[in-house]
């Protein structure tokens, strides 16, 4: 009598998919036992796809049958054993061979003298069945991707909406993914900390431990977030919700290609410039109690994580005197910082027609890009340009667009233009350097040397770093514009005119000094009333 072993076989490894399948397959195979009283020895349940080879307890099976514990096997149908040509080509051998001497499905029966044309046809039928069908899949994802339609797998706080054939916000998750994005541009948190915060709300790895640092980051540049789809390289537009800004999500871009190395303090041993400074030699700068004259100080000194340096010892209140020198130049005064709080607001609502002139800018940037999106698609088509090519320049201008989406989206939601959120986060960034001078508090200057400096380094007793734009711009603007006048007895403000703001003995042009903090200084300032945007 012919010993068989029982296969069934669904195409996913997910437990909650193809279930219904699994007990179709089994009550239909054991009926067809029971009716032909067919010896069965073993049974075996995989969730594994046919279309590759490689299959773990199949191959397992035709193992044990050349071992001769079975000689047959039963199957829904012949496709529930192979999809591709290595295994068809196996189980044809065995068959042709007589190491199996029956194949039984609940309609038809395979013995070795099938093993020729017959079950060619039907291993045929199988791989033909994935051919076509993978390529109807591409088909369908294409169709979907040009349409706005997400078709890969669902991203953290997002939900698929069947109604709309597409994913939506998750109320329930959205605003911590944003809160995640806005505490990481800081750049005050380090990828574990994103991870951890995940961890704490149940999102983590298989495994049930925490995201990796990489799995972290792909979160943290994944470019849906801001209504981007890449498939295979090629973006997409998506007609989706963004949960994101396209400032934030460059800004985290910026913190995770410039970030440093995380600092770690311990109870009891705080530093507040350790981990921010690097020394001549390469190393990190690192932070250490010592005693002398009169009790104990903090210094701070090289790691020597390159090797031996001879870089001398800091004491901190060396490293805080010079950094308040350095960024003397951006101080400003509560006072001068609430005057020019007023000034920029007084400017933005005299301008009255300064969104409506901005967002018909950004209308017809708009309909430039996707022209040039058109135009790019047509030298595709017509193979005047290369896939790598197209693909390129297709990313920068999905960029663009969206980055203009995104503009449009927060002129009518704010009703303000793009560079009154810069300008008050700059004059809120100056009263800090302003406050911290004052107060000569480490713990208060170290954040704010972060925030403000580039390059920052410590050798032969010396602190030294450049400023980032815009800070840059600004130091240089101050030390114009304050050296050019006369002090004055009372502070006062001028808004009409060249709307000149002057507070403490200082006069400051607010236009000028807004186009100049946010725009290069080679290109020309134009006149209030004409609002440049940013793409």
């Amino acid at each position: 009598m012919t010993k068989y072993f029982l296969y069934i076989r669904k195409s996913t490894d997910e437990a909650n998919r193809q279930v219904t399948s699994l007990d179709a397959q089994r009550r239909e195979l054991r009926e067809l036992i029971r009716r032909e009283h067919l010896s069965v020895v073993g049974e075996v349940e995989e969730s594994r796809t046919a279309k590759e080879p490689g299959r773990p307890l199949f191959n397992s099976v035709l193992a044990r049958i050349e071992q001769g514990e079975a000689d047959g096997l039963l199957c829904w149908d012949i496709d529930r054993l192979y999809r591709n040509p290595v295994d068809e080509g196996r189980v044809r051998w065995m068959l042709q061979r007589g190491v199996i001497k029956s194949i039984r499905t609940p309609i038809r029966s395979y013995s070795p003298a099938d093993a020729g044309l017959l079950i060619a046809v039907e291993g045929g039928r199988t791989t033909d069945f994935i051919i076509h069908h993978k390529r109807d899949v591409a088909r369908g994802v294409k169709e979907k991707l040009l349409r706005g339609e997400w078709p890969g797998n669902r991203p953290e706080a997002y939900l698929y909406d069947h109604d709309r054939h597409n994913i939506v916000p998750d109320p329930k998750s959205a605003k911590f993914v944003r809160q995640i994005f806005a505490e990481f541009s800081s750049g005050t948190r380090t990828l574990q900390w994103v991870s951890e915060r995940f961890a704490e709300r149940g999102i983590v790895r298989k495994s049930g431990k925490p995201w990796s640092k990489s799995q972290t980051q792909r979160f943290l540049t994944n470019d849906l977030y801001i209504g981007i789809m890449v498939w295979n390289g090629e973006p997409f537009e998506g007609k989706f919700k963004p949960l994101i800004t396209h400032e934030l999500f460059t800004k985290v871009g910026e913190v995770l290609k410039n970030r440093s190395r995380p600092r770690h303090t311990r109870k009891g041993h705080h530093f507040a410039f350790r981990g921010l400074f690097h020394c001549s030699c390469g190393s990190m700068i690192t932070a250490q109690w010592c005693k002398g004259h009169g009790g104990m100080y903090r210094y701070y000194r090289c790691s020597k994580k390159n090797g031996p340096c001879s870089e001398r010892y800091l004491q901190e209140k060396a490293v805080t005197e010079q950094c308040l020198e350095k960024i003397r130049s951006l101080a400003i005064s509560s006072e001068e910082a609430s005057l020019l709080r007023t000034l920029t607001e007084e400017t933005l609502t005299r301008n009255g027609k300064a969104v409506e002139t901005a967002n018909a800018e950004v209308i017809t940037n708009l309909a430039s890009v996707q022209a040039k999106l058109n135009k790019l698609t047509r030298a595709y088509l017509d193979d005047l340009i290369d896939e790598e090519g197209f693909r390129a320049a297709k990313a920068n201008l999905v960029t663009e667009k969206t980055a203009l989406k995104h503009e449009k989206v927060r002129l009518q939601k704010t009703g303000t233009t793009s560079w009154f959120e810069p300008m008050m986060g700059l004059i809120k960034a100056l009263e800090t350097a302003g406050n911290v001078r004052e107060a000569k508090s480490p713990d208060e200057i170290a954040p704010l040397v972060q925030k403000v400096g580039l390059n920052l380094l410590i050798s032969r007793k010396k602190v030294s770093f450049e400023l980032a734009p815009p800070f840059d711009f600004a130091s240089v603007f101050l030390a114009e514009t304050r050296g050019s006048f006369n002090t004055r007895p009372t502070p006062q403000i001028a808004l009409s005119g060249t709307r000149t703001i002057w507070c403490s003995g200082q006069d400051l042009n607010l236009h000028a000094f807004r186009q100049r903090l946010l725009r290069p200084s080679c290109m020309p300032i134009p006149p209030p009333e004409q609002p440049t945007i940013r793409s």
